[in-house]
């Protein structure tokens, strides 16, 4: 039985296999926080499995752990379908089965009939012999949150797979415009599909145009007038963000972020490090990286520590004090207005 191999991205080796020419497994188990993309993965079953049909009732089951007994799903796995082909059953909540129950999974999957069982579970121990076993005998795929130094990657495959042609950069962009979220990523492939043609090589003006809505679109022009000390666009910016109903603290985590990530850049290049392994340590792709580079020679070392400490407090102030959000927040970005130098 065909296993996934270790990667930053078990899913995508699921995927990819669920999309190629070879059959189904006899048992699967996708396992993970990340619900979005255990769906996607269920759906592909189903698409090959009936071949783009509905599927057939009665070669399609679902089950829960906490409301089905586990020895009737086994053996619901068992029974041949009426109308013939392999029957397909996804048994969900699985980390909710007792160690007895597990057993009783974990002997099925040793000597698996010629159906399709589909495990899935938000999280497992590994270090239990029952889950270890399972693994063994199942194409295993941990699903958990896409890890924000695998976006670009992850992007690039995904584009790959849907036949959509990025440029250079273009993936870099999305990742910096969308982050980590899958779901997002996803609509954002469709958007594009659906705003250029087939044989388009897409750029970042591409991805930025048809890609950003209107809260990405101020999020990043926030950040993008901080790095190039425009505070007026900035405060501009945090206006737009704060009319669209955005969380105040919220946006003052972006800020910290944006605050932490200027100052650990700030430092790996005091220490003479190169723009490629500063952006691996803090986990950053490429074009974000040169986002920070170009707000360098702005900022003092002194002015971005400034500034994360400044964060810090307006964070303790929008949860404590009882002053308009809209003050605390401008009065930090004022604080970044840079210092005129006497002319004396």
């Amino acid at each position: 039985m065909a296993k996934s191999k270790s990667t930053a991205d078990e899913s995508i080796l699921a995927m990819n296999h669920l999309n190629s020419d070879e059959p189904l497994e006899r048992v699967y188990l996708f396992y993970g926080e990340d619900s979005y993309i255990i769906e996607k993965l269920i759906t592909a079953i189903e698409k090959k499995r009936f071949k783009g049909k509905p599927a057939d009732p009665l070669s399609w089951e679902v089950f829960r752990a906490t409301e089905t007994e586990t020895r009737r799903v086994i053996d619901s796995v068992k029974t041949v379908s009426m109308f013939g082909g392999n029957k397909v059953v996804i048994f969900r909540d699985l980390e909710k089965l007792t160690e007895a129950d597990l057993e009783i999974v974990v002997n099925y999957t040793c000597t698996p009939a010629r159906a399709h069982l589909v495990l899935v579970a938000s999280k497992i121990d590994s270090r239990r012999k029952s889950w270890s076993e399972i693994k063994k005998n199942a194409f295993t795929a941990s699903c958990a949150p896409l890890a924000e130094r695998n976006v670009t990657e992850y992007i690039r495959s995904s584009a790959a797979a849907k036949n959509i042609k990025l440029d250079t950069h273009a993936a870099e962009a999305m990742g910096n415009f969308i982050g980590p979220n899958r779901a997002l990523i996803e609509r954002a492939f469709e958007k594009l599909s659906l705003a250029v043609s087939p044989e388009t090589v897409i750029t970042p003006e591409i991805v930025e145009e048809n890609v950003v809505d209107t809260r990405e679109r101020s999020v990043f022009e926030l950040t993008k007038a901080i790095t190039k000390r425009h505070i007026p666009s900035a405060i501009e910016a945090l206006q737009v963000l704060l009319d669209q109903k955005q969380e105040p603290v919220v946006i003052n985590g972006m800020l910290a972020r944006h605050a932490r990530m200027l100052l650990q850049v700030k430092l790996g290049l005091n220490q003479k490090m190169s723009e490629s392994v500063i952006a691996q340590q803090i986990g950053i792709n490429p074009y974000a990286m040169r986002e920070y580079m170009e707000a360098m020679p702005r900022y003092s070392l002194a002015e971005l520590y400034r500034f994360h400490a400044e964060v810090y407090e307006a964070d303790k102030a929008l949860k404590s004090k009882p002053v308009p959000a809209e003050l605390i927040l401008s009065k930090l970005l004022m604080s970044l207005m840079p210092v005129q130098k006497s002319t004396r």
